[in-house]
């Protein structure tokens, strides 16, 4: 009798999908709560989020089953789970079930759990394996349509704002996506004899030729910026000499060039109406400012100098008069969590450091592929609209392989090099050309791993002329110059492309300081939350913790260590 009641009332897929929905959201909200019991309790105890909603899922339902035939969520829609005859799950089915046989069922695709749905019989891969039905509850059905409709209406406002957040970053992308067939670089047709290996050349006439014709950085920069509506300034993250040189000139871009608007790379655009509150405020607001410092998609950027833009140009618009137009700052970035990636082991200094049950961040990850995929033409199009569309002047501080107007990653297809993946340089220069120029901050080209040990590199012979100068800083534009046609056979750039020379890579060139004699940015007090340190604490012991110098328990000794270590010569 009860096999065939059970036979007659099977729960189909949709019942049994929004009864787990109601499950996963309660387990949702209790780990949420335990999470901030810990932290504000000042409990130091870190647990993968990800891993442990994992765990506590199959612990929690295989208990239920075993005992009621419920989950909360079934109750509450009035379903329960039986074995064939009818009865109760053991414990060990109901494990057996909630973990290993759920898991072959969504391995495929989630076709397992498909199955319910396809076949008469309303049974996935796991309830065949494991010999278990879910059946509707006859004394349940009266008080179940409430629920039902709750659980559908908040899964489909969740998957909606899901679906719209992660189409929709697509699509705005789209608008300044460009063929790579229709991108068309100086080095793509250049003849190859044009260019000349530095291994070949005599610094002399590269140091007679600076003598005569360089500027100092500061009048290079303003000179630049005053004749381009857009300058982007190519950065070696870290750097303390370039950001302090940034950081120096702000008031004369204003005054001088009339630069309006900052851009930076490391503020989400998320964050601009809190920039703009924070930049005009009647006195400088530290909390705030340590707000959009933390959300830096890297959760760990407390370089103070990058950070005292924001202060930099709240002085100067504190001191304009009234009637004068405000200095903007604009951040360009996407929504996203970098730690995550990292911890997926799917950068390159991160793989396989991590633990096993950080793999389980993957669920986190999905939402931030749009902006991962998309990430440059994001910053793109976030300049369209706040400096482009506004009519205005900017300059930009982001990493300096953003910049690249000349050059983009390529191929050779048919003895023709055509572009892959055109970045935010290229994207913009394609688009409006004549009002983007690139300057590159000196740095280290990257070294192509096959060529570590090769001595005469674009960076050695830069170290030499500018050694024969007594290091004296400089700016210049390469093109037309006699650093125009020159390439090495070190650096990435230039390996692959004979044709390609160091004026493709940098238009501009501002010269501070030798490389060697570099400093790191100072630690931003406090920076690192304990909210944060929770959140990511295996990123920090993977990035900080492999230094002996840098041990820590917590938020507060981290951000100790840190303000004591980095900066220091």
């Amino acid at each position: 009798m009860i096999e065939s009641y059970i036979e007659m009332n099977k729960a189909g897929f949709w019942i049994r999908f929004l009864a787990t929905w109601i499950d996963c959201v309660l387990i949702y909200i209790v780990l949420i709560i335990v999470f901030y019991l810990f932290l504000f309790t000042s409990i130091n105890i870190y647990f993968p989020f990800n891993f442990t909603f994992f765990i506590v899922g199959i612990i929690y339902s295989a208990i239920l089953i075993s005992l009621r035939k419920q989950t909360i969520g079934k109750h509450l829609l009035g379903i329960a789970v039986y074995n064939i005859n009818g009865e109760k799950l053991s414990l060990v089915k109901s494990l057996l079930r909630e973990s290993l046989l759920k898991i072959l069922s969504g391995i495929v695709l989630f076709l397992g759990f498909f199955w319910i749905g396809f076949t008469g019989k309303k049974r996935g891969w796991h309830d065949y394996i494991c010999q278990s039905k879910v059946t509707h509850n006859e004394n349940q059905k009266r008080s179940t349509f409430f629920w039902r409709l709750l659980a559908f209406t908040t899964f489909i406002l969740f998957f909606a704002n899901y679906t719209w957040n992660f189409t929709s970053i697509i699509i705005d992308a789209q608008k300044i996506s460009l063929s790579p067939a229709s991108v068309k670089l100086p080095f793509m047709e250049r003849d190859p004899s044009t260019v000349t290996d530095v291994s070949l050349l005599s610094d002399s006439v590269f140091v007679n030729w600076l003598d005569k014709n360089a500027q100092t950085p500061e009048d290079y920069a303003l000179q630049t910026a005053a004749t381009h509506q857009i300058t982007l300034f190519g950065e070696m993250h870290e750097n303390q000499e370039n950001l302090l040189f940034f950081n120096k000139i702000i008031r004369s871009l204003y005054y001088k060039s009339g630069i309006r608007v900052i851009a930076m790379e490391v503020i989400p655009a998320s964050m601009n109406k809190k920039v703009d509150i924070l930049v005009n405020g009647k006195n400088y607001d530290s909390t705030l400012a340590l707000e959009i410092a933390r959300s830096q998609c890297w959760k760990m950027w407390g370089y103070k100098e990058y950070w005292d833009v924001l202060e930099t140009v709240w002085k100067l618009n504190h001191s304009l008069p009234k009637d004068a137009q405000r200095m903007r700052v604009v951040g360009l970035d996407g929504n996203w969590e970098l730690p995550n990636i990292a911890l997926l082991g799917l950068s390159q200094d991160s793989k396989g450091k991590s633990p096993f049950w950080e793999k389980f961040r993957l669920f986190s990850v999905i939402k931030d592929i749009p902006v991962q995929v998309y990430r440059d033409k994001i910053m793109a199009r976030n300049i369209e609209r706040e400096v482009i569309d506004k009519k205005q002047k900017a300059v930009v501080l982001i990493g300096f392989n953003h910049t690249l107007i000349n050059f983009t990653n390529s191929e050779v297809k048919n003895n023709k090099i055509v572009a892959l993946n055109p970045r935010f340089g290229v994207l913009l220069s394609q688009k409006y050309k004549g009002n983007i120029f690139q300057i590159e901050l000196f740095q280290r080209l990257d070294i192509s791993e096959n060529n570590l040990k090769c001595n005469s590199s674009i960076d050695e012979f830069l170290d030499s002329i500018m050694n024969k100068r007594k290091n004296q800083p400089v700016g210049f534009t390469i093109a037309a110059s006699p650093f125009d046609k020159i390439r090495d056979s070190c650096s990435m750039f230039f390996t692959k492309f004979p044709s390609s020379s160091y004026g493709d890579i940098a238009q501009g060139l501002i010269f501070l300081k030798p490389y060697n004699e570099r400093k790191q940015c100072t630690w931003l007090k406090g920076y690192i939350s304990s909210e944060m340190f929770m959140k990511y604490k295996p990123m920090y012991d993977m990035v900080f913790g492999k230094n002996p110098e840098i041990k820590f328990k917590n938020a507060t000794e981290l951000n100790h260590v840190l303000e004591m270590w980095l900066g220091k010569d």
